[in-house]
C-alpha cells in the first residue's frame, strides 16, 4: 500500500513540475525520477543493513539539490536540499546502529522523501503563480 502512495505522490509532483514549473522544477522532477529508478535498481538487502547503493543515489541527489539551491533565485530548493540532507543522514545513522532496525531504516528513508516532494510542489505552485501575475 505505501509504495503505491509514494509512486502516486512522485507522479503528481513530477506532473505538476513538468506542466507548470520552470527549469528548476523540471530539473528536480527529472532528478527525482532518475533517483527513484536508480534506488530500486541498486537496493540489495531490503534494509537489513546499510544500503550502500541507495546511499550513493541519495547523496548524488543531495549534491544536485545543493547545486540547484546555490544557483537558483528561488527559496524552495533550499528546503528540498535540507530535507534530502536529513533523509541522507538516515543512512549514516544506520551504519552506527546494531540490531534489527530494518523497519525504522526503511521508514526513515521513505518519510523524508515526502517533504522533498512537497517542497517541489510548493515551488511549482509559486513559479506558476508568479508567471500568472507577470502576464
Amino acid at each position: 500500500m505505501f509504495p503505491i502512495i509514494g509512486i502516486i505522490a512522485l507522479a503528481a509532483a513530477c506532473y505538476l513540475a513538468f506542466r507548470f514549473g520552470g527549469f528548476d522544477e523540471k530539473a528536480t522532477a527529472f532528478a527525482f525520477v532518475v533517483a527513484t529508478i536508480a534506488s530500486r535498481l541498486v537496493q540489495q538487502n531490503n534494509y537489513a543493513e546499510t544500503e550502500m547503493g541507495v546511499l550513493v543515489v541519495d547523496f548524488l541527489l543531495l549534491a544536485g539539490l545543493l547545486i540547484l539551491a546555490l544557483k537558483s533565485d528561488r527559496f524552495w530548493p533550499m528546503y528540498a536540499a535540507a530535507f534530502q540532507f536529513v533523509g541522507s543522514l538516515v543512512h549514516v545513522a544506520s551504519m552506527a546502529e546494531q540490531g534489527a532496525y530494518e523497519w525504522a531504516y526503511a521508514v526513515g528513508l521513505v518519510f523524508w522523501s515526502y517533504p522533498v516532494m512537497i517542497a517541489l510542489m510548493a515551488g511549482t505552485w509559486l513559479e506558476a503563480r508568479s508567471r500568472q501575475l507577470r502576464v
